[in-house]
């Protein structure tokens, strides 16, 4: 699983902003109902101001009086026609952005669960992975056993120089490390394998590689 860390990391940032687009939901819905509450206050605010002043139309004097205080009760009502249009897009709007905050929590309880499952099984993958090479290395020790010393020192010498790859395939002539060619007669003689033999351009061990053939 080498895309492992890759792919985790890519949901994670996927998860990280899901959850930012929850919360920046939520602060819409409480921005919301905290406009709604403040129309309602207004709305409350009309209704006291209109039983005011219809309590005080049997104490007029004149029609001017009477008049002005239906007009001021008038203004207040279509005042208060307003806000309770706005008291409804506040509900509206809270509604539409609930049912999308509540498909946005799926899909975050999804994610979660699709997270912790790649987490479990890149967690297996790795103690596999571990496992397989801790078998590799006890092979290795009871190999290096019966390798003669100074071919040992050669072989890590190379590998130091060489990024770790100290021993090359030959195919065709040519060596799988540095890419090139072989001279004809020490591949001839790579062929035969009966000694130790070194590419002349990366100083790689070398070993012939024979052309796999269709059946």
């Amino acid at each position: 699983m080498r895309d492992g860390p890759g792919r985790l990391q890519g949901l994670e940032r996927e998860l990280q902003r899901l959850e930012e687009d929850i919360e920046a939901d939520k602060k819409r819905i409480q921005d919301l109902k905290k406009t709604q509450r403040e129309y309602e206050a207004d709305i409350e605010d009309g209704l006291a101001h209109i039983r005011k002043s219809r309590g005080r139309i049997m104490s007029v004097k004149n029609n001017k009086e009477y008049r002005a205080l239906l007009r001021e009760i008038e203004q207040t009502e279509k005042g208060n026609a307003d806000q309770e249009d706005k008291v409804l897009g506040c509900l509206e709007g809270v509604e539409t952005l609930s049912k999308e905050l509540e498909a946005k929590e799926e899909g975050l309880s999804a994610m979660r669960d699709r997270l912790e499952s790649e987490k479990t099984a890149i967690s297996k993958e790795v103690a596999r992975v571990h496992e397989e090479l801790s078998d590799i290395e006890k092979s290795r020790e009871k190999l290096v056993q019966t390798i003669a010393p100074q071919l040992l020192a050669k072989y890590e010498q190379i590998k130091a120089r060489r990024g770790g790859i100290a021993v090359a395939l030959v195919n065709n002539a040519t060596c799988s490390e540095c890419h090139l060619g072989i001279p004809p007669q020490m591949y001839n003689e790579l062929q035969r394998q009966d000694t130790l033999r070194f590419c002349p351009n990366c100083q790689r061990i070398i070993c012939w590689k024979e052309a796999e053939t269709s059946t």
